[in-house]
Formats: C-alpha cells, sequence, structure tokens
C-alpha cells in the first residue's frame, strides 16, 4: 500500500483546482474547503493504485470548484433529499471534471474498477437490473463512467437525459426531489403486491412496514423523550450556527458534497422518510462511505505552516549601526576611551600582522587549486594557422598546425558566513573570532564579495521580551511564528578598507571581553582586562536562533547573488550547537482580535513547510532533533532552490563520548553496527590527529566537527632560533612553525579544499 506523496498530489489537486489555493492532506476522514482562507484538506488516502487516489483526489477538487458552498443548507434538514442530491451532485461534477480535465477519464475508469473488484459499493452478489433502484443504478451507472451494463427502461433513459443536463446546484436540487417523488410512488405501487414483504427491494431498502412502525413508534411515541431530545438537539444546533460569522461557519462546515458518517446513517436503510413517509436512500452510496474508510491512511499526521517573508530593514542592524554602539560605548566610558581603546588597537593590530604571511600563503594556495582546476576543464582546438616548425614533416604528418588551449573562464565565487552569538558560545567565541576574522581577511585579498553577520536573540526592538515573535516578517494566515532574531551585519566587502578593520576590531573586542569573563584566568598577564570594559547590553549572548537565521537567508542569498552576478555561492554557518527549537505556533486569523495571532495546532504531526507553493516535509533525521531537522530543511530549501554550497563548523568545546558519539557514528539505518563502529574509530582518528574531522549532515555539502578547545589560530614561533643551531635544526623548527600556521586556520582550509 503507497501512502500518497504529499507533495505531487497536491500539485495535482492544485492544477485541478485552477487557483491559487493551499491543498493540505491530513488525518482527517473527509474532505473540506475553508473559503475564506482558500484552504482545501484532503484526507491522505492509501490505495494500492495511484489511479484511485487520483479519482478522489479529482472528485474532491471538483466539489471545491463546482459545488456552492452554502448550497447543503437548503436541505440541511431532509435526509432523503440529502441522499438523493448527494448522488445526483456527484455525477455533475465528475462530469464537469472529466470535461475540463480529459487526463482523469482514465483515473475514473481505472479507479472505479479497482475499487468495484473490492466490493466498495456493494455490488457483490447483485443484480444490478432488479436489485437497485432508480438512485442506485444511476450512482452506479455514471461512478462507472457509464461503462457497466444496465437494462434501462424507457422511462429510465428519461431519467438519464435530465441528469447529463444538469447544469446548476439548482438544477440538481429540483431533480432530486423530482425523482424522490417518483420513487416514492413506485414504492407505495410495491406494497399492493401480495410478495411485497419477500420482495428483493423491500429486503435491500429495508422498506418492511412492521419493521418501519416499530421504529416509528419507538421514535415518535415511546416515552417521547428521543423526540424531544432531538427537537432540542436541532434547535441547539440551529440557534449555534446562527451565532457564528460567516467566515466560521463556512470555515467549520464538513466537506463540499461530502456528509458525516451519521449523516449518511440518517440518509439510508431506517431512517425515517420526510413527512413520515417511507425512507429512502441509496444503499451503494451508503455502502461506499462506509468501506471509504479503508482507504484513509490514519497513521499519518502532518503540520502545515509555510514560510513567512523577512522584512530586512527591521531584522537585519546595519554594520552603520553596529559602529555607532560601540563608538557611544567608549565614549561613554572616558576611562576606557583613554585606557583600554589603545589596548584594544594595539593587540588587534598584532594579530592582523602576524597573521599576514599565512593569508598570502593561502591566497596562492586557493589561486593554484583554481588554476589547476581550470586547467583540467581547458580544451585544446587547432587554428587552422600552419605551424612553420611542423612545415618539415608535411609529407607524412597531417597535424602541421598551430594549436590554442582555451582555459574557461573562473567563476565569480561569494561568501556569507553566520556566526552563532549564544551563550554556549562563550568560552570558544574568542578563537572562533579570530578563525572568522582570518576568513574575512582572506575574502579582501581574493577580491570575493561576502557579508559576516552574527545571529542574536537578544536584539528585538520589542520591549516585551516575554513575548518570543519577531516582528521583523510579513505573516499571513498559514504562516509560522518566528522567534526573536537579529542579524548584526558586522563585515562586508562594501566598506572601506579602514571602516572595515574598525568594525573587524570591534567584533575582536567583544570576543576577548567574552573570553576573559568566562573564562578562568588565574594570571591573566595582558596589560588590560577586557572583562573590566562594559559592552552594550545588546550585544549580550542568547540563545541560538540559527533555523530564523536561515529563513532570512532565503531572501538574501539570491538578492547577493543576483546583484554581484555570482555563479559559485557559498554559505558558512559557525555553531556550537543546533538552532532553537523555535515556535510551534502558526499564524491564523482570528475574528475575535481582527488580526493574525500565534496558534498552537490542534494536533502535533510531521512538520512540512509550504515554500514557494511546494510541500517539504520536515524529517528528523539527525539523532531525533526537532530543530536539526528543521535545519537540515531549511539547508536543503537553499541548496535546491538558490544553488548554494552549505559549509557547517560545528564547534566541540570538551571531548565527552556522548558528544563524538552522536557525531563520529553515522546514523544511518542501512549500515550494520559494525560498520558504523568501523567509521567511528576512522573519524575520532582524524578529529584527533588534524584537530577537525568531515562527516555527513542533513542540509551541509560539508559539515565539519571541530576541537574548538585546540582551535587558536597560531602564528611563527621562531624565538628558538639563535646563531649555534645547526641548519637541519633550524629547518625543522621552521618546517613544523609553518605547518602549525596552515593547520590552526581549520576553517580556512576547508574553505579552499571545498570551493577552490
Amino acid at each position: 500500500m503507497d501512502t500518497l506523496n504529499i507533495d505531487t498530489k497536491s500539485q495535482l489537486a492544485k492544477l485541478i483546482a485552477t487557483e491559487n489555493i493551499t491543498v493540505q492532506q491530513n488525518n482527517v476522514k473527509t474532505a473540506s474547503f475553508d473559503v475564506v482562507n482558500r484552504v482545501l484538506t484532503l484526507p491522505i488516502f492509501k490505495t494500492e493504485s495511484k489511479d484511485v487516489t487520483d479519482m478522489l483526489v479529482a472528485h474532491e477538487c471538483a466539489h471545491a470548484l463546482f459545488t456552492p458552498t452554502n448550497g447543503w443548507k437548503k436541505i440541511a434538514d431532509d435526509n432523503e433529499l440529502r441522499a438523493y442530491v448527494n448522488v445526483l451532485e456527484d455525477c455533475r461534477i465528475d462530469a464537469k471534471i472529466q470535461k475540463k480535465y480529459p487526463g482523469v477519464i482514465t483515473n475514473y475508469l481505472n479507479g472505479f474498477e479497482i475499487l468495484n473488484r473490492q466490493n466498495f459499493f456493494g455490488l457483490k452478489d447483485k443484480d444490478y437490473d432488479k436489485d437497485l433502484m432508480l438512485i442506485d443504478k444511476i450512482n452506479i451507472f455514471y461512478k462507472s463512467s457509464k461503462k457497466l451494463l444496465f437494462n434501462f427502461s424507457n422511462s429510465d433513459n428519461l431519467w438519464l437525459k435530465q441528469v447529463d443536463s444538469l447544469k446548476t446546484f439548482n438544477d440538481v436540487i429540483r431533480l432530486a426531489k423530482k425523482m424522490l417523488e417518483w420513487q416514492k410512488k413506485e414504492v407505495k405501487k410495491l406494497k399492493k403486491l401480495p410478495d411485497f414483504d419477500d420482495h428483493i427491494l423491500v429486503k435491500n431498502y429495508d422498506l418492511n412496514d412492521k419493521q418501519n412502525d416499530s421504529k416509528d413508534s419507538k421514535d415518535i411515541d415511546g416515552e417521547g423523550n428521543e423526540d424531544n431530545n432531538s427537537d432540542k438537539e436541532s434547535k441547539d444546533k440551529q440557534d449555534g450556527e446562527e451565532g457564528k460569522t460567516e467566515s466560521e461557519s463556512k470555515q467549520d462546515k464538513p466537506a463540499v458534497g461530502d456528509k458525516t458518517a451519521k449523516d449518511e446513517n440518517a440518509s439510508g436503510s431506517g431512517a425515517v422518510g420526510a413527512g413520515g413517509d417511507m425512507p429512502l436512500g441509496s444503499i451503494t452510496n451508503n455502502h461506499f462511505e462506509g468501506h471509504k474508510q479503508k482507504l484513509l491512511d490514519t497513521s499519518k499526521t502532518y503540520t502545515y505552516r509555510s514560510i513567512p517573508e523577512p522584512i530586512l530593514n527591521k531584522v537585519i542592524y546595519s554594520n552603520d549601526n553596529f559602529l555607532k554602539d560601540m563608538k557611544q560605548s567608549f565614549i561613554n566610558d572616558k576611562t576606557t576611551a583613554k585606557e583600554y581603546l589603545p589596548y584594544l588597537k594595539k593587540e588587534y593590530k598584532k594579530f592582523t600582522s602576524e597573521s599576514k604571511k599565512t593569508i598570502m600563503y593561502l591566497v596562492k594556495e586557493f589561486e593554484m587549486k583554481k588554476a589547476a582546476t581550470a586547467y583540467k576543464r581547458a580544451t585544446t582546438n587547432k587554428t587552422g594557422t600552419i605551424d612553420p616548425l611542423k612545415l618539415h614533416s608535411y609529407k607524412f604528418n597531417e597535424d602541421i598546425f598551430k594549436r590554442l588551449t582555451i582555459l574557461p573562464d573562473a567563476k565569480n565565487h561569494g561568501m556569507m558566513m553566520l556566526l552563532d552569538w549564544s551563550g554556549s558560545m562563550s568560552d570558544t567565541i574568542f578563537k572562533t573570532v579570530q578563525q572568522t576574522i582570518q576568513l574575512v581577511s582572506f575574502c579582501q585579498k581574493t577580491n570575493i564579495p561576502f557579508e559576516l553577520y552574527f545571529f542574536s536573540s537578544e536584539m528585538d526592538k520589542d520591549d516585551d521580551r516575554s513575548y518570543k515573535r519577531s516582528y521583523g516578517f510579513k505573516y499571513k494566515h498559514g504562516d509560522m511564528s518566528i522567534d526573536k532574531i537579529t542579524l548584526v551585519n558586522v563585515a562586508s566587502h562594501k566598506l572601506k578598507k579602514q571602516k572595515l578593520d574598525e568594525s573587524l576590531m570591534y567584533l575582536y573586542h567583544l570576543a576577548m571581553y567574552y573570553d576573559h569573563r568566562y573564562s578562568w584566568r588565574s594570571n591573566w598577564s595582558g596589560e588590560y582586562r577586557p572583562d573590566s570594559v562594559g559592552i552594550p547590553g545588546k550585544y549580550y549572548l542568547g540563545s541560538t536562533p540559527l533555523n530564523e537565521a536561515l529563513i532570512v537567508m532565503l531572501k538574501l542569498v539570491p538578492m547577493f547573488k543576483a546583484k554581484y552576478s555570482i555563479e559559485k555561492m557559498n554559505l558558512i554557518t559557525l555553531t556550537d550547537g543546533g538552532g532553537n527549537h523555535g515556535s510551534s505556533d502558526t499564524m491564523k486569523y482570528s475574528e475575535d482580535e481582527k488580526q493574525l495571532v500565534g496558534t498552537h495546532p490542534d494536533h502535533y504531526g510531521d512538520d512540512v513547510l509550504i515554500y514557494k507553493k511546494k510541500y517539504h516535509t520536515v524529517k528528523d533525521e539527525n539523532y531525533g532533533y526537532r530543530s536539526t531537522g528543521f535545519t537540515g530543511t531549511l539547508l536543503n530549501l537553499l541548496r535546491d532552490y538558490h544553488g548554494i554550497t552549505t559549509i557547517g563548523f560545528y564547534l566541540i568545546k570538551r571531548i565527552r563520548r556522548w558528544e563524538t558519539d552522536m557525531y563520529f557514528r553515522p546514523y544511518n539505518p542501512k549500515l550494520t553496527w559494525e560498520q558504523k563502529d568501523k567509521q567511528f574509530a576512522k573519524n575520532k582518528q582524524l578529529f584527533n590527529k588534524d584537530k577537525v574531522c568531515t562527516v555527513v549532515q542533513k542540509g551541509y555539502d560539508d559539515y565539519h566537527i571541530v576541537n574548538a578547545k585546540d582551535m587558536k589560530v597560531q602564528n611563527a614561533d621562531l624565538e628558538g632560533i639563535n646563531d649555534t643551531m645547526k641548519p637541519g635544526k633550524i629547518k625543522n623548527l621552521f618546517s613544523k612553525s609553518m605547518k602549525g600556521r596552515i593547520t590552526s586556520r581549520v576553517l580556512l582550509n576547508k574553505f579552499i579544499e571545498k570551493v577552490a
């Protein structure tokens, strides 16, 4: 049994609906259409054939297109009439959808044949001509696309012509009333027959007078309780409906053209007819509705949410504002400006100066690898010009022409970096910022357009910190509620060199502040303690809104690529853990508050993100963590829709067994435990040797586990060289120093390996 593919089938539904509606599938018994918010909800069908599924989807969409939502209110209290209208309306809308989309005709033909073989219509061992009333003959005849053979009489054919001529829902009601009255007269004729009680129609449709009299007596006479309760219940229901707004009534309405099980049973055998007459209904339709539950997949439940559009000028904190905040914090403290600022400038300049030679070495490596790759793709062609140096061999050599080697143009690179500004980064943030500054310097030297942001949960402009939703997004009905997120632009290729250096210096200052505030420094030998210098409160460390930052990237990345004609775009995340779990609320319009409000889902199931009108199921493939599943899905959206390379750096500060086991041992059900153990040993060996290893992680082209404890950038240490040292020892010391300088720049090395 194949479960309906959520994306493919919803596209079929959208195609049939021919309008911009949202199509969702969920653990529901019948389809429904929310006309206010334009949401069509379908059951999750589980069938042996896609023809059955396509037939059912087409039928439900036909109701959404052609059946008026308020049409059923006209006959709400007449169960017999509802049964006849239901059959005739199905005939009308199925004919219209097949005419509009001829491609579904085959689905209807094959789908009916499959369901009929499984006795979904209760036709097993039945004589179609003798065992069924006209309404059921019509139902099966049209459900089979008129392929089943019936011996219709001349009078029956007149009814069929009227069914074929149905144009509107009002036409359906008129014909249903007419046919119902005719059928009642035919049943009264049956009552005059001597063998009435044994007649096949009486048995099939439960028309025996004694049984009906008994039921009528129980319902109408008896102690009067059931009748009174029924009247009271009906009145309460009507009062409740009258108190609702039009939109609420529409949203609460069951599926267009479909009835609840209670309604269907009432319209079939055993129910009291209008005016106390004998009950009539469609036994084939009732049988189908009862057995349709077998087609439903009740094991799955989905929570649908679309991705809201970020308002960039609200969610991004500009570099100008960042510099203004930092400068103001120094101006407010004259002592800080006088004593600490010179120290900060000296420390930052020392770091950048010591790194310069290593950066240039890595730039050269990058250019060489790019050239080598281009050479591999080079093509050599004849020019058509004779080569004089080969002319002497013209008698025995046909190839005497000059050749031209064509090297393909180098691709334009681009890079965006996301730096984690969360509390758990406090004791590694200084090392990470050092690595990040190296990466920025590299981009400068190679003229790669870049942007560096750190993502924070502490800078949302909303003063009410207890209210978590970010106001930096443009919400609509059905959007996911986004937690607080701000992206601080601390570096960009657009900045002039002086301004960029100043911005990176302040970032260096923030990193030193947390390094010396949260790391144990029993004997700090620096000239000034950075943790004694205050920083603006908005730059405090908070939670990890990584997923929220990636949602912003869905808008920012394509804009960046288009503006700078980027052919090879890279997104780098630097974090020490998974993102926040995020809000599970969905934005819905509240009639009471007259605005969108965050609403908890009625039921929790697999998350489905709607992006660019397509559906993407969030699967917790990474050790069952919901936030990691979201991260992988968002990264896949960036890769699939915007053609980028994703590189992740996960910083481990303490080499704990559970943490290394989590990432070094592959989470792959197809691998045996021995294979997982073998991969675990290999990853751990690489990690111990190189301080970094690459593992598989959903959404990332490369995911690097980094030993943050030993990630400090090393520069050349040649202080041990003296005049008495032998040349061989000097060479070894120099080589060892250079190796340490290169390998300590983990981020830069891995980036070069991936993108060059």
